[in-house]
């Protein structure tokens, strides 16, 4: 009697445990208290936004999968994301556990908060941050800054075996520090490398590896079991670093005359009577902090992923990276890169785009959740159903892309490859509709530039001693590479401008030898007058072009370029100044050069 209750009720479980509102999306059958978690011992490295894919063949596009307590459905086509994504009752943002810890146990901020406060703080954070700084020149000065200390970084362990992905990290981070703060670090200051760890060390422990991050019940029974209390203190320790340092920013500036994105926001504190404002009085403060936290935590660290991931299909694929470095030696020339740069420099866009594409950093976004019962299409949702968009699934669509397993930049450029084609439909990197993302114009900049910068120095092979790379993914919330070692190559900068002047002189005076052929004594003479007075005049005009180029060197290059430049010009030197031996500094080069 008791076996066949005991067989009666978990029957009866089942069955009420897979009860489907009608018209909910189907899905897989689910087990009491679990959900739909037992399916994740499916997953492969490539993370669960395969593993939708994949299920969406049996399910259909939008299919329902209960992530342990929460009931969650996922969107798997691209036309039905962004359509999603416009809804603004679709547009909420679920409630787990972690998140709110992240910011002081209550929601706050602009990345996991909905409705009214959230409005308005996004609303303000694009206004500001594109007034002070996003796609700007003073933008670009400051990104140029983190892009050249982190060179002299690289060039110093030229042809070393190193890794990158702490390095981007560090620089990445400090260039959106010091637009929100007006602060810096130095790359390798001590404070700056612990907080990029705890940040990849909180992104990295709730990317969904854990199912015990889906039962709140669990983690609160048996937190050091579920690795829960770990990860608790690492959330923890962002915002505890941040809360005295705003403090800091409130009580040092006096207000009126803002210099970076916290000092706006301090004024807009000071000046809120509103008590419902999220700007109103401490709950103001608190939301700086929040904000402050989800811009470094969303912003910095995709950004420094995206140019890892970079940096590897770039070793992989040389061939690729040849034609990137082409392109930078065609329209660069002899100059630093700048934004206005990029429009003649479709490769380059291309590839970045490819690798925003292939490596689909954020397989699944961040979730979203129905804000009351909803009707959409053929569906219904109940109200805080999560919302799963696999962007994946847009990225990987065959239907979009030809061989999307492939890295293919060329997808992205016109027939003529003189340019970017209009963006193909199923690009969703940035995600879409009425949360897209809040940093896309830095991203892109910072991405721009540290790319063409970098491979306008370097050449990057990995490591010889170790074996090739695998393009393997390390599962989290942002999906990163495996961490590989690589080696920068210094490239002899400016050597085929200068080599060029060398070939110009010659072409002048071995001219003359041709065209003197067959004339008298005194023809010769006055020819020989005007070639030499045209030739000084090409010497000249070399030497000018010579000087502009040498003192183009940006100043972080100080004197590891030059020993390599002055093997070239060697001739120059020689034989139009008298030098008996190159120099070997920038200082002593341009003064030599200019004397």
């Amino acid at each position: 009697m008791i076996l066949e209750s005991l067989i009666l009720l978990i029957f009866l479980s089942f069955v009420w445990i897979n009860y489907r509102p009608k018209n909910y999306p189907p899905g897989p059958l689910k087990v009491p208290v679990l959900g739909n978690i037992l399916n994740l011992s499916k997953l492969d490295k490539d993370g669960l936004g395969k593993l939708f894919f994949k299920m969406s063949k049996t399910y259909g596009k939008v299919f329902s999968f209960d992530l342990g307590s929460y009931r969650a459905v996922i969107v798997n086509d691209y036309k039905l994301i962004k359509e999603a994504w416009n809804n603004p009752l679709l547009c909420g943002r679920p409630q787990f556990i972690g998140l709110n810890l992240r910011t002081g146990g209550i929601r706050r901020g602009i990345l996991f908060h909905d409705g009214d406060e959230w409005s308005e703080q996004r609303r303000f954070a694009l206004r500001q941050l594109k007034e002070f700084g996003f796609g700007k020149r003073s933008m670009e000065s400051l990104v140029m800054d983190e892009v050249n200390e982190l060179i002299q970084g690289l060039r110093k362990d030229a042809g070393k075996s190193i890794s990158t992905r702490n390095r981007f990290n560090a620089a990445v981070l400090n260039a959106l520090w010091t637009i929100t703060t007006g602060d810096r670090f130095q790359h390798d200051d001590p404070e700056l490398m612990e907080l990029v760890l705890n940040i990849q060390k909180g992104l990295s422990g709730t990317g969904g590896k854990n199912p015990a991050l889906f039962m709140p019940w669990l983690l609160k029974l048996a937190p050091s079991l579920t690795g829960w209390a770990t990860l608790r203190d690492i959330i923890s320790v962002t915002y505890d670093y941040l809360c005295p340092y705003t403090d800091k920013l409130m009580a040092d500036y006096e207000g009126g005359s803002p210099q970076h994105f916290s000092h706006v926001f301090i004024d807009e504190i000071k000046k809120t009577t509103n008590e419902r404002s999220s700007f109103f009085g401490e709950r103001g403060q608190k939301t700086l902090t929040a904000v402050l936290m989800d811009l470094f935590q969303a912003g910095a660290e995709t950004t420094s992923t995206t140019l890892t991931w970079l940096f590897l299909y770039m070793s992989v694929f040389p061939e690729h990276q040849k034609k990137l470095q082409e392109e930078i030696d065609e329209v660069l020339e002899s100059k630093q890169p700048t934004l206005q740069d990029r429009y003649r420099m479709p490769y380059t866009e291309a590839i970045i785009l490819e690798t925003l594409r292939l490596s689909s950093m954020v397989p699944l976004g961040l979730f979203h959740c129905a804000m009351e019962d909803v009707h959409w299409r053929s569906y219904f949702i109940p109200k805080n159903t999560i919302i799963i968009a696999n962007l994946y699934s847009a990225h990987y669509n065959p239907d979009n892309w030809v061989k999307p397993e492939i890295f293919n930049p060329e997808r992205f450029l016109n027939e003529e490859k003189t340019g970017i084609a209009k963006q193909p439909e199923g690009f969703v990197a940035f995600s879409t509709g009425k949360r897209v993302c809040l940093g896309e114009t830095l991203a892109r900049d910072e991405l721009f530039l540290f790319t063409t910068a970098i491979f306008q120095q370097f050449d990057v092979t990995w490591d010889p001693d170790l074996p090739k790379p695998s393009l393997e993914k390390q599962l989290g919330a942002i999906i990163a590479p495996q961490n590989y070692n690589y080696q920068f190559t210094n490239i002899p900068i400016y050597v085929k401008e200068i080599t060029n002047i060398v070939d110009e002189l010659r072409v002048e005076e071995n001219g003359g030898e041709r065209e003197n052929a067959g004339k008298s004594r005194n023809e010769l003479q006055a020819t020989e007058i005007i070639r030499k007075k045209a030739l000084e005049e090409e010497r000249n005009r070399m030497k000018r072009k010579f000087n502009q180029i040498v003192n183009g060197f940006p100043q972080s290059w100080g004197t590891h370029v030059i020993p390599q430049v002055s093997k070239v010009p060697l001739e120059l030197y020689i034989r139009y100044n008298g030098i008996s031996s190159p120099q070997t500094t920038r200082h002593l080069a341009i003064s030599q050069w200019s004397t």
